[in-house]
């Protein structure tokens, strides 16, 4: 049998490997992927500003750059930078702490039941356009939050923000990043992450724009970094065009006379992912990590004001120190991912948060108190990455954008009820211990789901079989030879 025409896809059949019939991208009828056109007559490339700056480093890793810079400034503003002005907007209008909180958990629950819809929106018109309009929607939001004088306009801007943060998050580079990885997957997901934790670094900085300038000022500085630093990076963010000529997960180019290594492109449809044993129990076990998580992310600037006693600064820097100690946990997970079980990797982060839960429902001082802060943030941080890469090795990457949003979307009431009820635990208690006691039981149940969702054997057999491979192509459109690594 001919070898296959370069670039072909080849089925996987019962009988063996069948070559298909090179189909040119401008045949009639054929559906080419959005972010597989050329542009600027680059075939499988496009005109990307940083690729064309690192001409031989891994598009891959190009991608996961580019994707931790955007994290980095959504992560800074949306995630960790509105801890910082929770107290501030309290002050000024009076607000309960449950009715404060509730606005963190809607940014939550809607941003759950977006994630769907922008999985569908991610696998159909590509990472790149999706994620720039998150960007601009998730600045537009943080912009008309400066501008707020009642309780439903902070909501309404809560609301526009989870919209775009879903879009505009992690979600959408892990989504690329699952198709540039296979070997190295858990490792490249969790260096993304990394800028999620660098953001919180910057925690500090916003924190003192919230002193320097108010929190309105602080808010519209942050919403025009947002809108003008944000598009640039996204420009480099897409997912892995068909034929592409660099071999999976950025492996040595391939010598003179040595065969090329073929890309499985394979997934288990999401009709069954959804009905499986170990999907289910994956997202028991997210849901208990994100009540948990979310819940320490609110309330920590506050807890550290209000019932610890320190200044915003001092609050602000165990922020710094929460996210400093979350990128140990990030890496840690991306280096054991891709060696050992993530899912009991899971359970490990699980445990963690459960006992540094403990340990701020008895902390009487900030030494005791940055103590549970730092066993938290390597479990939190190592629950990012292990997530998205549990789901692509356990299902696939054809449908993992629409997988990992409906992941997100049940999961998400976690995130809502975590900072909500410990809130109102608050109102109801006058101070934190409840609210930590039942993060630590919440944290403690990710154990038992994460150990007993092991992977679908049968499905991943049945679906790698039916899977396509696809040659690396050695020319480009434009006849340039392959990049380097």
């Amino acid at each position: 049998m001919p070898p296959p025409a370069r670039g072909a896809a080849i089925q996987l059949g019962a009988c063996g490997m069948i070559p298909a019939n090179t189909i040119p991208a401008s045949a009639p009828g054929v559906a080419v992927p959005v972010e597989a056109r050329a542009v600027g007559g680059r075939g499988a490339y496009d005109a990307a500003m940083v690729r064309r700056l690192l001409p031989n480093v891994y598009e891959g890793w190009i991608v996961v750059g580019a994707s931790a810079l955007v994290v980095l400034l959504i992560g800074a503003t949306f995630f960790y930078g509105f801890g910082t002005i929770f107290n501030e907007v309290i002050e000024e209008f009076g607000w309960s702490v449950a009715a404060t909180s509730l606005a963190f958990s809607l940014r939550s629950e809607v941003g759950g039941i977006a994630a769907p819809f922008v999985g569908w929106a991610i696998d159909r018109l590509g990472v790149r356009r999706v994620l720039m309009a998150g960007i601009l929607v998730t600045g537009g939001g943080v912009l008309a939050m400066s501008y707020i004088q009642n309780i439903w306009q902070f909501y309404a801007a809560m609301f526009v923000i989870a919209l775009g943060g879903s879009a505009s998050g992690g979600g959408s580079g892990i989504v690329a990043i699952a198709t540039w990885f296979e070997r190295r997957r858990a490792l490249a997901m969790s260096l993304m992450t990394v800028g999620g934790g660098i953001g919180g670094v910057l925690v500090v900085g916003i924190a003192a724009l919230v002193e320097a300038f108010g929190w309105r000022g602080a808010l519209r500085l942050l919403a025009l970094a947002m809108l003008t630093i944000g598009p640039l990076m996204a420009i480099d963010v897409r997912s892995r065009p068909p034929g592409h000529p660099q071999p999976m997960d950025g492996a040595r180019a391939r010598l003179p006379g040595e065969e090329e290594t073929p890309v499985l492109n394979w997934g288990v449809p999401v009709r069954l992912v959804v009905r499986s044993r170990a999907f289910l129990l994956l997202t028991g076990a997210l849901l208990a990590l994100a009540f948990s998580t979310t819940a320490v992310v609110v309330h920590q600037v506050p807890y550290m004001e209000r019932e610890i006693g320190v200044s915003k600064a001092v609050a602000g820097t165990s922020v710094a120190v929460f996210t400093i100690t979350s990128i140990i946990g990030r890496l840690a997970v991306g280096i054991l991912g891709d060696r050992y079980s993530k899912q009991w990797l899971m359970a490990g982060c699980g445990l963690l948060i459960a006992a540094g839960s403990l340990v701020l429902a008895l902390a009487d001082s900030y030494g005791e108190a940055t103590i549970g802060i730092m066993l938290i943030a390597p479990g939190f941080g190592g629950s990012i990455p292990v997530r998205p890469a549990i789901l692509a090795d356990y299902f696939g990457t054809r449908s993992f954008g629409t997988i990992n949003g409906i992941a997100t979307l049940l999961s998400t009431s976690g995130s809502a009820l975590g900072p909500w009820l410990v809130g109102l635990l608050v109102d109801v208690t006058g101070g934190y211990r409840e609210g930590w006691l039942l993060v630590a039981a919440v944290g403690l149940l990710t154990v038992p789901f994460a150990v007993l969702a092991s992977a679908p054997h049968a499905l991943v057999e049945r679906y790698r079989a039916e899977g396509t491979l696809e040659l690396p192509s050695s020319l480009d459109a434009a006849g340039s030879p392959p990049l380097g690594h």
